[in-house]
């Protein structure tokens, strides 16, 4: 009887249902793992030395989150995989919105309080003509209710208790693609593709169409389809339901998790050397291979990895002066057998 192989560490595609925060996702995950591992946390390994820190959580995060009514694509990052997320968290995302216009809300989406009501243009085209206003490089106004921070607090918390807001300013993000998907105008509502930026929010999307349309607008729903080069199609669905051990088996390598950055490989001297360390060597640099297929603000990354293809860490360099330097090191993996 073989023995199936399970890693601490990777990354978790996972189709979020709607509902539900983010948070809530990431928590779940993380209790179910390690129900079924409990081995992975170093606080319940007695690795503690009598009189010294206690040893840090096993931790699951998430790399971009989603609104509660949102669906889609989740990206969750596990056991040292929580390393990677400044990478992954500046990749270009892409979305099908639902837009329903004649109502404002506080919230710019269906989970909020309405604010005011408009009369709807009398055909959609009104709205189709206002689209290539929203293409390209454009200034956005955040929404009140986000997880901006002021002061240290998140907006949406300041919100909750009735806080003043700082003056919120719009900010530069970029719309690759926006098209109508569908129109169902005795519903007043529009599906729209919209590819965009990291920090875009597709709210305020909604809100500054329906106003540029001259009437107001807010998203009834919103479905992630892309990441990066990460798609919905290959996502885990089920998560909330799902044991931990079927989690663990639906985990990415942390280096495929980067597999759209350039990579080197590297020999166990220079491997070691990095894990103890040690910086990359520019003449590395020519052994670079593959180019980046990512499209975002990650920057210029690329992967050290070993000849068995086990990420060792993540460097970047300066164009300017092709100084290579570790961005993230990876402790080698820890496996757990059936």
């Amino acid at each position: 009887m073989t023995e199936d192989c399970f890693f601490s560490s990777g990354l978790l595609l996972v189709d979020k249902p709607t509902g539900v925060t983010s948070h809530t996702v990431v928590a779940r995950a993380r209790k179910k793992l390690l129900q079924e591992f409990p081995q992975w946390d170093p606080r319940r390994s007695g690795k503690k030395k009598k009189g010294g820190p206690r040893p840090p959580r096993y931790k699951v995060g998430h790399a971009g989150t989603l609104d509660p009514l949102a669906t889609g694509l989740l990206l969750i990052l596990v056991g040292k995989g929580s390393r990677l997320s400044p990478f992954l968290m500046g990749l270009n995302k892409s979305y099908r919105a639902t837009i329903r216009f004649g109502v404002a809300t506080d919230s710019l989406d269906s989970d909020g309080t309405e604010t005011v009501r408009a009369a709807i243009p009398e055909s959609p085209l009104t709205i189709h003509n206002q689209l290539p206003l929203f293409r390209g490089n454009i200034l956005q106004v955040p929404p009140a209710v986000s997880a901006l921070k002021f002061q240290g607090q998140p907006l949406y918390k300041l919100v909750r208790e009735g806080k003043p807001l700082p003056e919120l300013k719009a900010r530069p993000v970029n719309i690759s693609r926006l098209e109508v998907l569908q129109t169902r105008w005795e519903q007043a509502e529009m599906d729209l593709l919209v590819e965009c930026s990291s920090g875009t929010y597709v709210r305020s999307l909604a809100r500054d169409l329906a106003q540029a349309s001259g009437t107001e607008g807010h998203l009834v729903g919103l479905r992630r389809l892309t990441i990066g080069p990460f798609s919905l199609e290959k996502s885990l669905e089920g998560i909330m339901e799902m044991r931990g051990r079927e989690i663990a088996s639906s985990m990415i390598s942390l280096n495929e998790a980067l597999s759209h950055a350039p990579f080197i490989e590297v020999t166990e001297d220079e491997a070691a050397s990095l894990r103890q360390g040690g910086q990359p060597k520019r003449e590395w640099l020519n052994r670079l291979q593959g180019q980046s297929t990512a499209v975002g603000s990650a920057g210029e990354i690329f992967r050290m990895v070993t000849h068995d293809y086990e990420l060792v860490a993540v460097g970047n360099f300066d164009p300017s002066t092709s100084i290579p330097r570790i961005a993230a090191v990876i402790p080698a993996e820890q496996e757990a057998t059936d």
